[in-house]
């Protein structure tokens, strides 16, 4: 017999297609239910299907939508919760399923709005705030994060882990009164850990209950347990690095099990982490008298002496910690003591402590004096001084230390006689100087940290009698000198970070070189170019025989013949570790591309670079493509004292095509180009040699015609079209009276291997530069090969069909009528025009030699040299110099224009667009303009991108690529200020801190000292750090306030705490509005900062003109069909982020819309008093942030989907600022909103919170103040709908810009400034020539 359910079901299906009583809905409604939870889907959505619409309630619409997302029908899945949502708002699940299926498609921010949606359904379920919770990126502000776990908290009471979440927000935030009750919830659900309790302990001591304080922090101990036990609750300050608090609980909560020995050595770690050298001093010594066996105590107390330069009392301290050993043999303490002694001019026992250290030297050559002049030993020390054809470093290092041991031999036997001649004697006075030169002079190869070379160097300066110089040696026999308590390993975990701090270290202990030569040219991938032939001039002449020339080169077979064998050049690798310890030490640098990012070049350093030929495609700002990938040769043209150019054109490209020519203070020479000298003076014998090598018998009667291509890719990015490659080479191959040889480009050898060509691949030991004098026709593109090939006055070739892909892709500086050669743009033609070179077209006229190559003489590398190593600027009428830094950029006249370098993060908002005003009313004659950027952060942010792109043609970009080198101890004090800024006051921490920054001014512009240095955002404590840092060196520096510094601390960024402490480091802190600077000087003397003078005001400026042509453009059609929808219709515009308040807004909109009667769920009466307060709003917000999902959500829950339109980030909001009835800012804090400068430029009445900001400018123009809260605000509203003449007014915009600019100069340059500016009538019109323009100048 059929069970009921079967019937049922069987029912169901008949009736499935008539469904008209409600009875038979019910049925099939049941069976479909049935079939679903069968697993029988497709059955199931058909009879969901088959129930009409208006029979459909929200778990129908809702099974569908589940039934296509089991199906993986996701998109028909989202479209059916997304309906299901708009229909019935009290859905969560619907929200939150929509929300699982987006992050599933890996959109975590709209994920994030249906979750929040789902928790404003006001079903609570765990699982909206869970799922809410994922989606934050790592990157969320803590308050956001907060906010987030606290509106799941009604889900989570019962949740340590949850409740942990938000203890950690709390504490983030400096929220100790919310912790205490957070830790007081997750006591009654689970055992607090040691951790907890600590906190609860340290809350309590703070609110001054130090019997509770007491409890918490032994109960912490004793869960914790070890050290915690013996030390009390400063260990937990002592593993997370907060020493100033350690020193606090130390002496209020010292642990049990402390001796008061331990007590007060603790006490002085405290002090000597705080960098409070003085009094960490007094503290060990104490602690020393309290237990004299302890050698740590005593350990500790000469090093905080000798960082107090009381090396007496160091060195003693030293000593007695080595007699608490029982074996002081390779103690480092040993090392320390020998520093010390050596610093006191007690070199002799200087020695005896670092050998102690070090122990003896090694390979048994320890002393000359004592070695036998066995045949054998000579014979071993003769054949290591000759160093082997391809040497290294050390093999030239080796083989000089056996040219000493012999001299010294030498001496002392002819000193001594023959039968026993090392018995007993000293070295002679004369042998002994000798061999103190040629250790000195060998020196700079040798490695700080090796061991092997130093040692026995210390021991031949020794037995030389020259001691000072042993000491000096084994000093950096240690890589790390001064590395108490820091690991350099934990420094230098990776590659990059371990090459920082060896680098860093050479930078700073390590002297310069004035005899070392670091030599590089193409990133190292090969030994040629200029570099080359200016080294190939000088190598070998008597006046250069005192250099030792090291070349930066990777691959030892590219290393030319001729510099094989040469006592006086070796070779390193391109980043090794010789590599850094050379770039920061030789006394000359020479370059023909750029040394890394790290590089810095210390003032005792010469810095040549060459560059690498006259551009056809475009260099610096003029280059397209890529963001800024300029940035490293910027930053390397910027370092170099000399900079190298063949002829006007490079010599603008490098310098004002970088934005340098206002900050440059090198010299730059125009004397034409060292690697033509070869081309230009080969000989008819040479030029044979060459052609034979590349298939040119004497009799063969073929020209030689050689293909030399531009590389089409970057440098990351490898591409090749090979059949194009092909085609071209056969197509030039195709005559039969030519030759075709084809140089590769070295970016492309791996490309083509495996690549069979139609013609011969130059050799790569063949220069190229050689190679052009062997050539009768040349086939090139873009490539500054052909600016080269021109003083051969043979033909030229331009290949360039794809000139214009590549002028819009990469850009042109010449036309290709202003080049010399036989243009070809298509393959078809390409063996005609050939022909046609062969019979003398192509051939540059001496209009064109002038302009390009005025100085091949064959004698550049000899000029250069000279004005280079020598100083010789009298080098005739065939060079051209400039010293740029006894010749600056000038503005109006002879007056100097004033140098302004400021950051900003360029974050599209309010700060952004007063940023760009300023810049556009800063007059380029009077002020050079410019701006830093990071270009990583560029790009990889498209908003800031769009800032950037809208900054005035005037404005200078200096680029900071990557960041400084850091020594160890540097690093700890900036990360430990990081993490507890207000814990260090002692000079010696400081003098750490800045020591690094200033590095970092250096590396970004070398010498160069800007007149100003602003901080524009005044948010990150990295960036207010490197602009004081200029400060240090001459800048005038200033820092930004934009908002009400106080508030922003309190309530979402509690690292501001950074900035605040580093004010005292600038000259000025300038707030936007003087009402602001009144507010920030109270609130943050509140927090214990004392602005004093530095607290000054300028207001923002507006780009009125920017304003005005912006709102003639259309609006959004989501705002005009608010406008046509509604009576009024409000705007707002902001970040959407706590502060901005658009939540409280939103709801003085639904409760002005109920009021006025008209909600959309109030259809009205009809009745005449309904019409006359059915007056509509609508509200569009302009902006975007982390609140959007926020704020949508409340939106939704208050009935005002169609009434709120959020427009999102606008370029031009100005059509929706004009077009509104009312403007309204409902901001909790601000400082001087630029919004509301255009809001009042475009006419629009307007309403804002009464803040110091807001006060001025309505007192300044027109407006209403209201409170913050959704019903001052609706009052506001109303009141200024009301009556219209109360919001709106006039604003004299002109005379506010005037105004402001006068402060802003005031500010950021003092207050002499403005009485140095002309007279309005007296100064120069403003000239911002493109860059067009500066190229025909050249031309």
């Amino acid at each position: 017999m059929a069970s009921k359910d079967a019937v049922l079901r069987k029912m169901g299906r008949a009736v499935s297609g008539r469904l008209r009583l409600p009875a038979v809905t019910r049925l099939v409604r049941y069976v479909a239910a049935k079939e679903y939870e069968d697993g029988n889907l497709a059955e199931a959505k058909r009879l969901y299907e088959k129930i009409p619409e208006s029979a459909r309630d929200t778990a129908i619409r809702l099974r569908l939508g589940v039934i296509s997302e089991r199906q993986e029908q996701l998109e028909a899945a989202l479209r059916t919760y997304t309906e299901v949502a708009d229909r019935d708002p009290a859905c969560g699940e619907a929200f939150y399923r929509a929300g699982c299926l987006l992050k599933r498609q890996d959109d975590p921010e709209a994920a994030s709005v249906f979750f929040s949606r789902a928790i404003s359904s006001g079903v609570r379920d765990r699982r909206y705030s869970d799922k809410l919770l994922t989606c934050l990126p790592e990157s969320t502000p803590q308050w956001q994060r907060l906010e987030v776990l606290l509106s799941g908290l009604p889900e989570h009471e019962t949740d340590a882990a949850w409740l942990r979440k938000i203890l950690q927000a709390q504490l983030h935030l400096g929220l100790n009164g919310p912790a205490r009750c957070t830790l007081e919830s997750l006591a009654y659900v689970d055992r607090l850990s040691a951790q907890e309790l600590f906190e609860q302990g340290l809350i309590a001591h703070r609110d001054g209950d130090r019997a509770s304080a007491t409890v918490s922090f032994a109960a912490a101990c004793e869960a914790a347990g070890g050290k915690a036990c013996r030390k009390g609750p400063a260990q937990f300050a002592c593993s997370r690095g907060d020493w100033k608090l350690a020193l606090e609980l130390l002496e209020l909560y010292p642990g049990e099990g402390m001796s008061r020995a331990d007590l007060v050595y603790e006490l002085g770690l405290c002090l000597d982490r705080l960098c409070e050298y003085e009094r960490a001093q007094g503290q060990y010594a104490l602690a020393a008298s309290l237990d004299p066996g302890s050698g740590n105590s005593l350990y500790k107390l000469g090093l905080v002496s000798e960082r107090v330069g009381d090396l007496v009392t160091a060195e003693r301290s030293y000593l007695e910690a080595l007699r608490t050993l029982k074996k002081p043999a390779r103690s480092w303490w040993s090392y320390r003591r020998g520093v010390c002694l050596a610093r006191l001019g007690r070199h002799d026992e200087a020695l005896e402590s670092f050998w102690s250290y070090l122990g003896p030297a090694p390979r048994g050559l320890a002393s000359v004096s004592k070695q036998r002049a066995s045949t054998g030993f000579l014979a071993l020390v003769r054949a290591k001084s000759s160093p082997p054809p391809r040497q290294r470093p050390e093999d030239l290092v080796e083989s000089t230390i056996s040219d000493i041991m012999l001299g010294l031999h030498e001496a002392l036997r002819s000193h001594g006689g023959a039968d026993d001649p090392d018995a007993g004697m000293d070295v002679p006075p004369a042998a002994a100087r000798t061999a103190a030169r040629s250790i000195r002079h060998i020196l700079p190869l040798v490695l700080k940290g090796d061991r092997s070379n130093r040692l026995v160097l210390a021991q031949l300066a020794q037995d030389a009698g020259q001691v000072e110089l042993a000491c000096e040696i084994l000093e950096q026999a240690e890589e790390f000198g001064c590395k108490d308590g820091l690991d350099p390993r934990a420094y230098g975990r990776t590659a990059g970070a371990a090459r920082n701090i060896r680098y860093a270290e050479a930078l700073e202990v390590l002297p310069v070189s004035p005899h070392l030569v670091l030599w590089e040219s193409n990133h190292g991938a090969s030994i040629g170019c200029h570099p080359l032939a200016v080294f190939r001039w000088m190598v070998d002449r008597p006046e250069y025989s005192h250099l030792i020339h090291v070349w930066a080169v990777n691959d030892l077979g590219a290393v030319p013949a001729d510099l094989l064998g040469r006592r006086n050049v070796v070779f390193v690798p391109l980043h090794s570790t010789e590599y850094m310890q050379y770039l920061a030490t030789a006394g000359y640098l020479v370059n023909n591309v750029s040394f890394a990012p790290y590089f810095v070049r210390r003032r005792e350093q010469r810095y040549l670079n060459t560059w690498h030929g006259t551009p056809f495609k475009t260099l610096g700002r003029s280059m397209r493509g890529g963001l800024l990938d300029y940035e490293n040769l910027q930053r390397n043209f910027q370092l170099s004292t000399t900079l190298m150019a063949p002829n006007e054109l490079t010599r603008w490209a490098l310098i004002e095509d970088h934005d340098l020519l206002d900050v440059y203070r090198g010299r730059t020479i125009v004397a034409g180009s060292p690697r033509l000298d070869t081309s230009l003076t080969m000989s008819g014998q040479d030029r044979k040699a060459l052609r034979g090598r590349l298939g040119m018998a004497e009799d063969d009667e073929r020209r030689l015609v050689l293909f030399a291509p531009t590389w089409r890719g970057g440098v990351s990015k490898r591409e090749l079209d090979r059949e194009a490659l092909l085609a071209d080479l056969t197509a030039m191959a195709s005559r039969d009276d030519v030759l075709v040889v084809y140089r590769v480009h070295r970016l492309s050898e791996k490309l083509l291997a495996g690549v069979d060509l139609p013609v011969s691949v130059v050799p790569k030991d063949i220069d190229t530069n050689e190679l052009l004098a062997a050539v009768d026709v040349l086939v090139t593109d873009y490539s500054s090969i052909l600016f080269d090939f021109l003083p051969q006055k043979r033909p030229i070739v331009l290949y360039m069909h794809d000139i214009e892909d590549y002028r819009a892709e990469r850009g042109l500086y010449l036309d290709p009528e202003e080049v010399p050669g036989l243009a070809c743009y298509d393959r078809g033609e390409l063996a005609s025009a050939i022909g046609r070179a062969l019979v003398g077209e192509g051939i540059a006229d001496e209009e064109a030699l002038a302009r390009y190559c005025p100085y091949e003489d064959g004698r550049a590398s000899v000029r250069l040299a000279r004005f280079f190593f020598d100083d010789d600027n009298d080098l005739g009428p065939r060079a051209i110099i400039r010293d740029h830094a006894l010749d600056p950029a000038l503005g109006d006249g002879a007056r100097k224009r004033r140098t302004l370098l400021f950051h900003a993060s360029m974050i599209p908002n309010g700060i952004a667009s007063a940023f760009l005003a300023l810049l556009e009313a800063l007059d380029p004659s009077l002020y050079s303009v410019n701006l830093i950027v990071e270009p990583s952060v560029l790009r990889g942010n498209e908003n800031r991108q769009e800032i950037f792109r809208r900054l005035p043609r005037h404005v200078h970009v200096i680029c900071k690529p990557g960041a400084a080198p850091w020594r160890i101890h540097e690093r700890s004090c900036v990360n430990d200020f990081a993490r507890h800024p207000d814990a260090y006051t002692s000079q010696s921490f400081w003098d750490a801190y800045w020591a690094y920054y200033e590095r970092e001014t250096r590396r970004i512009l070398g010498d160069f000292v800007p007149d100003a240095a602003i901080e524009y955002d005044g948010y990150a404590e990295t960036w207010v750090s490197l602009i004081a840092a200029w400060g240090r060196r001459g800048s005038r520096t200033s820092c930004y306030q934009h908002n009400q510094m106080d508030n922003e601390y309190r309530d979402k960024y509690p690292n501001l705490r950074r900035v605040f402490v580093l004010y005292s480091d600038v000259d000025a802190v300038v707030a936007v509005s003087p009402g602001l600077a009144r507010h920030n000087r109270t609130g943050l003397a509140g927090l214990g900062i004392g602005l004093s003078q530095r607290q000054l005001s300028a207001r923002n400026l507006l780009d009125i003109e920017r304003v005005r042509l912006g709102a003639q453009a259309p609006a959004p059609d989501a705002f005009t069909a608010l406008k046509d929808e509604h009576d009024f219709v409000l705007t707002t515009m902001g970040r959407m982020s706590m502060e901005k308040n658009q939540a409280a807004l939103i709801e003085a909109v639904a409760l002005l819309r109920e009021q006025d009667g008209a909600r959309s769920d109030d259809p009205g009466d009809g009745t005449e008093d309904d019409s006359a307060q059915g007056l509509s709003i609508g509200l569009a917000i302009v902006g975007s942030g982390v609140l959007e999902g926020t704020l949508r959500a409340r939106i939704d829950s208050l009935g005002l989907a169609g009434h709120v339109t959020l427009l999102g980030q606008m370029d031009n909001p100005f059509p929706v600022l004009g077009g509104a009835d009312l403007f309204v800012l409902p901001s909790l804090h601000e400082g001087q909103p630029v919004t509301l400068l255009e809001t009042m430029t475009l006419g629009t009445a307007v309403v804002a919170s009464d803040l110091p900001g807001n006060r001025e400018l309505i007192a300044l123009g027109y407006g209403v103040l209201s409170g913050t809260s959704p019903q001052d605000i609706a009052q506001a509203i109303r009141t200024a709908l009301a009556d219209p003449l109360r919001a709106r007014g006039t604003f004299d915009v002109q005379e506010h810009n005037a105004r402001s600019l006068r402060d802003t100069l005031d500010a950021v340059l003092g207050s002499e400034a403005l009485h140095q500016q002309p007279k309005e009538d007296e100064a120069s019109p403003r000239s911002r020539c493109s860059r067009g323009a500066s190229q025909g100048a050249i031309a």
